[in-house]
């Protein structure tokens, strides 16, 4: 009997032990477009490397995470890429990332499209 006791003691402590992982899970979210989901956004854990992409509900899910404080960052084509700084005490943390659509003025474009132009033409001669 001494010997079950002693076996459960240990699986229980040895449990509890190895909850000291959590996890980052959120949502990516258009801010244009009234809060829509953006489907296949890059969000990277800086710290780690990690990255993943959303799903079509906009969702991201970092699993194995350890304790502490962590860096998203959020990214899309056409939006400005988002940091935002994450702390993991236990569990999970439950984030809600907005991104926003980047802006082009029109003299950026012009420049672009004239160094776009001065290079063809650099390259026919």
């Amino acid at each position: 009997m001494k010997h079950i006791i002693y076996i459960t003691l240990f699986f229980i402590s040895a449990l509890s032990f190895g909850q000291d992982t959590g996890a980052i899970h959120g949502n990516l979210l258009d801010f244009e477009s009234n809060n829509e989901p953006l489907i296949l956004a890059k969000v990277v854990l800086k710290e780690t490397g990690a990255q993943v992409l959303t799903n079509d509900k906009g969702f991201f899910k970092f699993d194995n995470v350890d304790n502490g404080e962590y860096t998203l960052v959020s990214s899309f084509v056409g939006y400005n890429t988002k940091e935002t700084k994450i702390t993991i005490a236990s569990n999970a943390a439950l984030v809600k990332v907005i991104l926003e659509p980047s802006t082009l003025s029109l003299e950026d474009l012009m420049a672009t499209m004239a160094s776009a132009d001065n290079s063809a033409s650099a390259s026919n001669n």
